[in-house]
């Protein structure tokens, strides 16, 4: 009993605040997937961000036959917004492509096109590490809450970055468009918001 005592002790107070809300939202997973409830989670960085997405994981493998889900590092949905939003229109708007280069075309098309389907289809989606830094991943992100958004899909989010820095660096990337505000309306609207 002692050992756990003090395994808890080291484990900041939020962070245990956190990891109780998500086991209760875990608990009713059914009812949150049919209302589209997700999470927002902010301050996900380092220890707490690899504590957080360790939990959500190890809840997801718990129930995987019942339901659809894909879980994606930012790394992973930066490169599949780069395939889908740049390369792949850029070379469709080339000439036709012929031998080696049309099935490297084809490959790449069809790996982009199944990973943006998991990411709008599945019935939980969870982006870790959330830090766009390009254009085409903010078009991407955008698109893809969007679309989850109007089939009532959860979503959750897990960003390194404090709420109060989101805005920022959304504008930054792109100062005339208004992604962080659609991006967070929809999160708030249906998640949970964790700090």
């Amino acid at each position: 009993m002692l050992e756990r005592r003090d395994e808890r002790h080291s484990v900041p107070l939020q962070d245990v605040d956190l990891l109780t809300r998500l086991s209760q939202y875990f608990d009713a997973l059914d009812e949150h997937l049919r209302t589209g409830n997700g999470w927002f989670i902010f301050n996900a960085a380092g220890v707490r961000g690899a504590r957080v997405a360790g939990y959500i994981m190890g809840r997801l493998s718990d129930i995987s036959p019942r339901f659809s889900y894909y879980i994606v590092p930012w790394r992973e949905f930066s490169l599949s917004a780069y395939l889908i939003e740049v390369e792949l229109q850029s070379l469709a708007q080339q000439p036709p492509l012929e031998g080696k280069a049309k099935r490297e075309f084809d490959i790449a098309t069809r790996i982009s096109r199944d990973s943006m389907v998991k990411m709008v289809a599945s019935d939980l989606l969870v982006v870790t590490g959330l830090q766009p830094s390009h254009l085409h991943e903010l078009q991407f992100l955008d698109e893809t809450v969007e679309r989850r958004y109007n089939q009532r899909l959860s979503t959750i989010l897990l960003t390194p970055k404090q709420p109060y820095e989101m805005p920022g660096a959304f504008h930054d990337v792109a100062p005339a468009m208004p992604f962080w505000d659609r991006l967070f309306g929809r999160m708030y609207e249906r998640s949970l918001i964790a700090l």
